[in-house]
């Protein structure tokens, strides 16, 4: 690609590299953006306002313009099977990719350091992998650098781009709320924790919801878990009228006692560091349990919110990935 100033006269068909302001037969001042190409009629009125050269770029036997090229990358890296993505209309040498669904953005960070390393004039940039995306939402973006990109260099970067992203939607689950009460939680905390709650799933489109309440107790939890179980919930969140703050106490023996599991109990979040993660096996299915920390009774995002995003979508989790976390832990 040719890049440089040239005499105005011989800048027809080259790209604009900079914005001008010029006026028109009329007389007005009009804008003539960058990336325009480069007409007669722009010529014309360049030479009428004394502009005797011009900066612009012109295309090569083996280059692909900018828009065409982001285009080609975009149709690559997304799955090519429930991808749950658009390709939006490439302009400027930008190319962005919507969600279709609220979920979970899904794809290997080491194939997107790949794609970034064949070249600088491609840069692939997307939102955090395994985080909530809402529908609608731009998650990825594709921008060329440059005005043009050699054919070889395209197709190298193509062949890295294969089935690289999709967004996994959130499931229609059953969920139960349990919250335990004592003498030193309000009234008021709990009403507003079942009104957070419906909300934070409500925006990840999850509108069966169960709640109760019951004491503070092994005996009387572990009942309320049983009831759940046998209501067919998907996922059961308790929120204790205090912190879970060791593997003995009343919310994980009360997981223990409906022949529970507890898969993780805290993670390197914070807010959420004191989070439980267990799970139940029953004849027919899965049952997740989630022993909430106390800001979850707020609405601002915090390490449970990663956990729930993993269950409402079926991706799973490990005790890996939950030590990943602390990596951009610090909320």
């Amino acid at each position: 690609m040719f890049f440089g100033e040239l005499k105005t006269e011989s800048s027809l068909n080259g790209i604009l590299t900079n914005s001008m302001f010029v006026k028109d037969k009329n007389n007005k001042k009009i804008k003539v953006n960058k990336g325009t190409v480069i007409k007669k009629s722009h010529i014309e009125l360049f030479l009428k306002d004394n502009i005797n050269s011009i900066i612009c770029a012109k295309l090569e036997k083996d280059d692909v313009q900018e828009d065409k090229a982001v285009f080609e990358i975009s149709k690559e890296i997304v799955m090519k099977k429930n991808s749950n993505l658009t390709i939006d209309i490439p302009k400027q040498g930008r190319c962005n990719l919507i969600s279709n669904v609220n979920g979970v953005i899904k794809f290997d960070p080491k194939q997107l350091l790949k794609i970034n390393s064949v070249t600088d004039k491609i840069a692939v940039a997307s939102k955090k992998n395994l985080t909530f995306v809402k529908k609608n939402q731009v998650v990825i973006s594709t921008k060329a650098i440059p005005f043009a990109i050699d054919k070889m260099t395209l197709n190298n970067v193509i062949k890295k781009s294969a089935n690289c992203f999709q967004v996994i939607p959130f499931k229609h689950k059953v969920i139960h709320l349990i919250q335990t009460q004592n003498e030193t939680i309000s009234t008021k905390i709990l009403e507003k924790t079942i009104i957070v709650t419906k909300d934070r799933l409500i925006k990840y489109g999850i509108n069966n919801f169960v709640e109760k309440k019951c004491e503070h107790s092994v005996k009387i939890l572990s009942e309320r878990i049983k009831e759940s179980i046998d209501k067919n919930a998907d996922i059961i969140l308790v929120f204790g009228a205090s912190a879970i703050t060791d593997i003995n106490d009343i919310i994980p023996k009360s997981l223990k006692l409906n022949h529970g599991k507890v898969k993780r109990l805290g993670m390197p979040v914070e807010p959420g560091n004191l989070m439980l993660l267990g799970n139940i096996k029953t004849n027919n299915k899965n049952i997740d349990l989630v022993g909430m920390p106390g800001c979850a009774r707020s609405p601002k995002e915090n390490g449970v919110d990663w956990i729930l995003w993993r269950l409402f979508s079926e991706l799973g989790i490990s005790k890996k990935e939950i030590n990943d976390m602390g990596n951009g832990g610090l909320l």
